[in-house]
């Protein structure tokens, strides 16, 4: 079976093409068309000619930096004035400039440079220069270890990388170990530009310079790139293995961009908060669509959205109040720590505020549609948690990982703004299936995305069929126009994961999904996730973890269960304030040591049964729920190799970290028994 977006199979086995997404989304894909933009540079030039002076790229004006030293932990404040814009034209002429002087500095049409730098207008400016020179460009985490950033660099052989002042120190300390670099671009810092750094005979040249060069560059000479040349080789996060280059071209990215504008309800006048990975390909191939759509983007971080963020200056607003983001982008675990602050903040004020506060929740988690009471609520409580996020937020894209009900329903209850769940992956640039905005339900990721194909292939292993009733299952499988080339330098995994059937590209995702009766696609599982019980039960630790996560105790979770296994076990990261809560309810004191009460057998009994009444409340079955659990009271960083820099679980990390935690667990379960 081949899925298509919208409507009912017909008889050849694909779904027939619906008229699923916005009018004006459909009309911006045929003015593409018609402009003849089907590379990323193209797509700039389209929507300086449409938009001109309008607001493109915003970045806040940086007043002053405190740096201190707390409990041994270095701590950085800033304090922040307004947005600066820059229009269409500021962003082209920037664009064509960097380009110019990338010739200057000796980068010729067929090079590749890497990306090694924050979430910033100038990441954005400068990738789009390099794409105009027909410049691959390679983009790595910030997070990733330096063993993987090393690994990256010299894999694609690059001797250009373009870093940031902050980032700077890090990069030279490993440079020596990357034999071809020669020249690294420095995106400036507002207050102390470059700063002063010890080259060891590498030329550094400041952001600006380069668009100095490019300003005078005279005998400017490039090759325009081609849709079907090599635009992004992106390097994944690697939650099982070593992150692997996927080598998307302009047209697999393109694809995916229309894709948004037909789903995106949006338009001159919205505004878009830009603080996720640049390196990420969600939010790339996003920042690109916005261009399209004439909305403005305003950039910030992790560590400055709210006003209590931890760089943010006492007295400064956070950048989403400044900027009043109408539209953003997040992954679960953003959304759950938010969930996670609130909640809190609202029970240090009392019983009683919390108890309103609960109930209010639970009334606008039942109403189908905005009605009188929800809105006298939303005035009462709502409105004023809002403000957090700039006050109005009206769309939210969410992709990286599943997103649960529970996360789903409170987060649009609280923020009153639509929330679409994308699925996808960077070999589909992004691009697979994704919510209506007008769609009401939780627990599924949406239709196929325009132009995209899917299968669901058996997996007899894992009992999921095509001919499963009531709905099909199977191994998801994603085909079209948007799918990568393959793996940079890696032809036996490009062979695994790619093939051609029919005159289409297809990559095998390895996630289990199900089609319902109205053509939408629910994530079921993870063929790598699944394991099989010695009562024959197959439990998805996937599904588990997403599940129990939406515990207020839970900052990290990863569950564990080995083939043929009795129970499943886990290993727990607990939310300190949550924690020390509990320590007190059990005879602690206040400012227990954290260590200590993850140690104590009583504090974690308490919590396994908290994590086993959630569970069986959110309807996991019994052998799904773990028997036994290890507290962890170091948080877990990509840092650590513990998760990705997408914050995703390295399950076999995990697994090799806290062996002998998990061989204790699973000798005293069997002695109970």
């Amino acid at each position: 079976m081949v899925i298509e977006r919208g409507g009912l199979c017909n008889e050849a086995g694909y779904w027939v093409k619906g008229d699923g997404g916005h009018k004006r989304g459909f009309g911006l894909v045929e003015e593409l068309k018609k402009a003849d933009a089907t590379t990323l540079p193209q797509l700039l030039k389209y929507a300086t000619d449409k938009h001109g002076d309008a607001h493109c790229l915003g970045t806040r004006q940086m007043i002053a930096r405190e740096r201190k030293v707390e409990n041994g932990k270095k701590l950085e404040k800033l304090k922040f004035g307004d947005y600066n814009y820059l229009t269409y034209v500021d962003v082209q002429d920037m664009v064509v400039n960097f380009s110019k002087g990338l010739y200057s500095n000796g980068m010729r049409s067929g090079d590749r440079i890497a990306m090694f730098a924050e979430t910033r207008a100038e990441w954005f400016v400068a990738a789009l220069g390099c794409l105009r020179h027909n410049v691959a460009v390679v983009t790595i985490y910030t997070n990733l270890a330096d063993d993987s950033i090393v690994d990256c660099i010299n894999e694609t052989e690059v001797s250009f990388v373009v870093t940031s002042y902050d980032i700077l120190p890090r990069l030279m300390k490993i440079i020596p170990r990357c034999p071809n670099v020669s020249q690294i671009i420095v995106i400036e810092d507002q207050l102390e530009g470059v700063g002063s750094v010890q080259s060891d005979g590498i030329i550094i040249t400041p952001f600006k310079e380069v668009l100095s060069m490019g300003e005078s560059c005279e005998d400017y000479s490039h090759t325009a790139p081609a849709e079907e040349d090599i635009a992004i080789i992106m390097y994944t996060s690697g939650s099982t293995s070593h992150p692997k280059g996927v080598q998307l071209t302009h047209v697999n990215i393109m694809w995916a961009i229309k894709a948004y504008l037909v789903q995106a309800d949006l338009t001159l006048g919205d505004r878009y908060l830009a603080y996720l990975p640049l390196a990420h390909v969600m939010e790339l191939g996003t920042e690109l669509a916005m261009l399209a759509l004439n909305v403005t983007i305003a950039y910030s971080s992790p560590m400055t959205i709210t006003s209590t963020s931890p760089k943010i200056m006492k007295g400064t607003l956070g950048d989403a109040k400044v900027a009043q983001p109408t539209c953003m982008s997040a992954v679960p675990l953003i959304l759950e720590r938010i969930i996670k602050g609130v909640t809190k903040v609202i029970e240090d004020q009392g019983y009683l505020k919390a108890k309103i506060f609960s109930e209010a929740l639970k009334f606008k988690q039942r109403q189908d549609r905005p009605s009188f009471s929800s809105r006298v609520l939303d005035a009462i409580i709502f409105n004023r948690i809002k403000e957090e996020l700039g006050g109005q937020l009206r769309m939210l894209v969410v992709g990286g990982a599943p997103l649960s009900p529970e996360t789903h329903n409170k987060f649009r209850a609280i923020f009153g703004c639509t929330i679409q769940v994308g699925y996808g992956a960077t070999e589909t640039a992004a691009s697979a299936t994704s919510m209506d905005s007008d769609d009401p339900r939780t627990g599924h990721c949406g239709p196929p995305n325009l132009g995209v194909l899917i299968q669901l292939k058996d997996w007899e292993e894992g009992g999921y069929l095509s001919t499963d009733k009531p709905y099909p299952r199977g191994e998801i499988i994603v085909g079209g126009p948007m799918i990568s080339k393959g793996y940079f330098k890696l032809p036996a995994e490009t062979e695994e994961s790619f093939y051609e059937e029919d005159g289409v590209r297809w990559f095998r995702t390895g996630d289990v999904g199900e089609f319902d009766d109205t053509g939408v696609l629910h994530v079921i599982d993870r063929k790598k996730d699944l394991v099989k019980l010695n009562n024959g039960e197959y439990v998805s630790l996937g599904n588990v973890e997403s599940t129990l996560k939406t515990h207020p105790l839970i900052e990290s979770l990863c569950t564990y269960a080995y083939s043929g296994a009795t129970a499943v076990v886990g290993i727990v990261v607990p939310v300190v304030d949550r924690l020390l809560k509990l320590g007190v309810s059990l005879g602690y004191t206040e400012d227990a040591n954290v260590k200590d009460l993850c140690c104590d057998e009583k504090v974690t009994n308490a919590v396994l049964q908290e994590i086993q009444a959630h569970g069986k409340k959110r309807g996991l079955g019994r052998w799904d729920i773990p028997s036994a659990i290890f507290l962890s009271s170091e948080s877990w960083t990509p840092e650590s190799g513990l998760v990705t820099a997408a914050l995703k679980i390295r399950r076999k990390n995990v697994k090799e970290h806290f062996n002998s935690a998990i061989e204790k667990m699973y000798n005293s379960l069997n002695i109970a028994e």
